[in-house]
């Protein structure tokens, strides 16, 4: 496996599989398994891991368009729309850069749980090459 298709711990611990990319869009699709230990108080899973996810797909999405495999890059703004009901189970997410320059990319991804309903929302803005 080449360095840049190792997820992170951080990743990993999402349950992140990717599914499908294209490098040329800056796409990808990946599941993430959020189990009982991403409960909130509430029952349902907390929104935080739901960010994490979402940042994964952006961030993700992003490095697919990087000229070089190693460029690196870091989340500047994430916003986050909750949409949907979030219980223990898969999640599949998609995620897509919306505009690459040379030092700012601009991604969005979402969640689906596994009937298909979208549970949350994501746009980033991301900077590139430090």
């Amino acid at each position: 496996m080449a360095p840049e298709e190792i997820e992170s711990p951080a990743a990993q611990s999402l349950g992140k599989k990717v599914i499908a990319t294209d490098p040329a869009r800056g796409y990808i699709k990946a599941s993430y398994h959020a189990g009982e230990n991403f409960v909130n108080r509430g029952g349902r899973i907390f929104g935080g891991y739901l960010c994490a996810m979402l940042d994964s797909l952006c961030g993700h999405a992003t490095r697919l368009t990087h000229q070089q495999p190693d460029t690196p890059q870091v989340t500047l703004e994430l916003k986050t729309s909750f949409i949907g009901r979030a219980d223990v189970g898969t999640y599949i997410g998609e995620g897509w850069v919306r505009h690459r320059g040379k030092s700012i990319a601009f991604a969005e991804a979402e969640l689906r749980n596994e009937a298909g309903d979208v549970v949350a929302r994501a746009s980033a803005t991301l900077k590139v090459g430090l």
